[in-house]
């Protein structure tokens, strides 16, 4: 049977039978060598034990505001090109650096201007930016703001927008099933070309590669922790808008029912193994600022709560318990707006 959100019997069956058969447990199991194990496993299944930095190429260069921008092409080890910002301050020293992972919100006309504007963008591109900035992020640029704190930020358009957009929302489950066809999954896709382009970010000359953070709000969000969770090369972690367990998620009206924008976050190699805070629990004991709103309808406060108790948990379990810092912003919806930036940098100021 199928209910009003098209939701099976089946699945609700199977959503309360769940079994993570690799999660973290702190009565049974030593952290390092779980961690070690379920990584192992994790990269394997998702194909991400050997990367390579993507290759770049300039297509252009500006300097703004104390900054020197440089737009990239980049090309990863699947053949896929895509296209990039790279910022940075107007100095010769080391600076530590940031992986921005821009959000989905259905809005695929802009990748990595949703973080980082450049100056001379057409009418068009302006005029999406604007609207999309002011939406989402206070009507403030992340990676122009973290660029004048300091940072090293690079963007990248991820396979479905910005340079390589589709035709739209159904886009996106078209992507999916084509390459299901080869038994790849839409979001290994995006892990290895995110994995790829922080290993071209630590590898560039003036980065100081002790300081390398992963930094996103929703998708982007769920790519940050990935991202910590599975990389040497991160040694923090924002992530923002994403965050809750398998079986609170899937409830009548989540996005993770709906097909479509579920697919550029689902991993079916590991699917009913590892759930979400546990596989971010991978990244422990690295510093990690996991939140959302408190009325974020995506991320119901119950289901965000039972997640952040279970990082909570393996971060303690890690010896890390202060390395952790999760928050649920009062009155606050699907949005990362300029307070919640500001707090955001001020951590990842006092961690790395």
């Amino acid at each position: 049977m199928i209910d009003g959100d098209n939701m099976s019997s089946l699945a609700v069956r199977l959503r309360d039978a769940l079994s993570f058969g690799w999660n973290f447990d702190p009565a049974e199991d030593n952290f390092a060598a779980w961690r070690e194990r379920i990584r192992e496993r994790v990269r394997a299944a998702l194909d991400v034990e050997s990367i390579t930095p993507a290759q770049a190429s300039v297509v252009r260069e500006w300097n703004e505001d104390g900054c020197r921008g440089q737009e990239l092409q980049l090309r990863f080890s699947n053949g896929e090109t895509t296209g990039a910002y790279l910022l940075r301050p107007d100095n010769d020293v080391p600076t530590p650096a940031a992986l921005l992972l821009h959000d989905h919100g259905s809005f695929f006309s802009i990748g990595k201007e949703k973080l980082i504007r450049r100056p001379g963008e057409t009418a068009e591109i302006a005029a999406d930016i604007d609207h999309w900035t002011a939406k989402l992020y206070g009507g403030r640029h992340v990676g122009n703001e973290l660029a004048r704190r300091g940072y090293t930020v690079l963007c990248a358009d991820t396979l479905g927008w910005g340079s390589r957009k589709g035709n739209g929302y159904e886009a996106q489950q078209a992507l999916a099933a084509n390459l299901m066809q080869f038994g790849v999954s839409y979001a290994s896709v995006i892990l290895r070309e995110d994995m790829e382009a922080l290993a071209l970010l630590c590898r560039l000359p003036g980065i100081d590669a002790r300081r390398v953070a992963s930094f996103g709000y929703s998708m982007g969000g769920s790519r940050a922790w990935q991202l910590a969770a599975l990389s040497g090369d991160v040694k923090a972690c924002v992530a923002g808008g994403w965050m809750g367990t398998l079986q609170g998620l899937m409830q009548p009206g989540n996005n993770q029912l709906r097909g479509q924008s579920a697919f550029t976050m689902l991993h079916p190699e590991i699917a009913g193994k590892l759930d979400y805070p546990h596989f971010a629990g991978l990244a422990a004991p690295k510093p990690a600022l996991v939140f959302s709103g408190a009325e974020d309808q995506h991320f119901p406060k119950a289901t965000a709560l039972a997640a952040h108790e279970q990082m909570h948990a393996i971060w303690a379990a890690a010896d890390a318990a202060r390395s952790i810092e999760t928050r649920l912003w009062q009155g606050a919806a699907h949005a990362f707006p300029i307070d919640q930036q500001d707090h955001a940098m001020d951590w990842l100021a006092r961690v790395m």
